[in-house]
């Protein structure tokens, strides 16, 4: 399971970047304060300022995990607001749903209302539609749908396991 999350963050990260959509990870958003290793500054030269112009995204953050040691930032004292962070969060929960047996892939999903009047990004889920959990999961991590994050996450069969 952290492989594939480790896999999918590098990879939305690049894909964040490369759509010019703002990437901002370990930096606080809220006022609290980040861990102290994410407040290392880095080593600026060169090849740093070559790819922070070649970056289109307005901010971004490249950490080293197993030491905390930040090789490349851009911006990254500016808030953003979280946007798909908090997909992957619903997706780490989901993942260790998954792990411990609390839910299983061919599970089914049925979309509420509210889960189906989400905004912005989306799988234009129906009301009372019903799904797996392999596919929202994929909507999830591919489309970045807030629908299949609320529809999965306020489903009264998840809810009931304390997801």
């Amino acid at each position: 399971m952290q492989t594939f999350l480790s896999l999918f963050l590098s990879l939305h990260v690049l894909l964040l970047s490369i759509f010019s959509s703002p990437a901002v990870l370990l930096r606080s958003t809220d006022g609290i304060k980040a861990p102290a290793y994410a407040e290392q500054q880095p080593q600026t030269s060169d090849k740093d300022a070559a790819l922070s112009s070649s970056i289109t995204a307005p901010g971004a953050v490249l950490m080293e995990a197993s030491t905390g040691t930040i090789i490349f930032e851009k911006d990254s004292h500016t808030k953003r607001h979280p946007a798909s962070i908090t997909k992957i969060m619903t997706l780490i929960l989901i993942f260790e749903a998954l792990e411990q047996g609390r839910i299983h892939l061919d599970d089914t999903v049925t979309v509420s209302e509210y889960a189906a009047s989400m905004g912005g990004s989306q799988v234009f889920l129906e009301a009372l539609e019903t799904q797996d959990v392999e596919t929202m999961i994929k909507c999830i991590s591919i489309a970045s749908a807030n629908d299949a994050c609320v529809a999965i996450i306020y489903s009264r069969h998840y809810t009931s396991y304390g997801f």
